[in-house]
């Protein structure tokens, strides 16, 4: 459900902005937009493209049972800083977050319940194949790569206590690739659609599955700005 209204956003927002495709190069905004770095969050939904594990797992010894309730879909958010090289290429490094579902262990007559946790770490370099022109419309692509931890962790325990084996951890290194739109507001803050596609394999099994690919499509608002000379060679931030 998550997934079909941000579809419907997106194309909402494409007819929404159809006129700024027609401004010109002179438009301020968009010619500020080209040569400004970026920071934002952007926050919206995933959808899992792996595996699901079984919702109920129970050791070979028959003393432990692990239910699982994790879902096809969930929330995702990522926090962003946008490098601008130039007026085509930038780099971005985002940290997100997917929380996956939750997870219930009994074992010796102890319960505790926790989640399992995506955190993709990514380096991705940006192209916009429109900024020439002009149009405050700026579609994008973007190809790059980095950490997927994933971890299950307990937060409540009915013994009172936690230990290190009511957690569990594991990390894969993958590429990304996706794509997106970026919408200047002003000279100060823009918004973007993001559509980003996540391969996720672990080498050892985690929470009894090994695939937990993903693709996330989440809407963004950030804040641009520029770096420009001052008295003495010194840097300061240009709006």
């Amino acid at each position: 459900m998550a997934i079909r209204k941000l579809t419907v956003l997106f194309f909402f927002i494409i007819f929404l902005c159809i006129p700024l495709i027609a401004q010109g190069a002179e438009d301020d905004v968009a010619s500020h937009f080209s040569k400004s770095h970026q920071v934002g969050m952007r926050f919206g939904a995933w959808t899992n493209l792996g595996d699901l594990p079984p919702a109920l797992l129970i050791n070979q010894s028959n003393t432990a049972t692990l239910e699982t309730n994790i879902g096809k879909s969930n929330i995702y958010f990522e926090g962003f800083f946008g490098y601008r090289f130039n007026q085509h290429m930038m780099l971005e490094l985002s940290l997100g977050i997917s929380n996956r579902g939750s997870v219930t262990l009994t074992e010796f007559g102890t319960t505790n319940v926790g989640n399992v946790i995506i955190y993709p770490i990514l380096l991705q370099l940006k192209l916009y194949p429109l900024s020439s022109t002009g149009s405050r419309l700026q579609p994008y692509f973007f190809g790059g790569g980095g950490v997927y931890y994933g971890r299950r962790s307990t937060q409540i325990s009915s013994s009172g206590f936690l230990t290190n084996l009511d957690q569990e951890s594991e990390t894969d290194f993958q590429y990304s690739l996706g794509g997106g739109i970026d919408l200047p507001l002003g000279r100060s803050f823009g918004l973007d659609l993001h559509v980003k596609y996540m391969p996720i394999y672990f080498s050892n099994s985690f929470v009894a599955i090994n695939e937990y690919d993903g693709v996330s499509i989440t809407v963004g608002v950030k804040y641009l700005y520029s770096f420009k000379k001052g008295e003495g060679g010194r840097e300061r931030i240009y709006r």
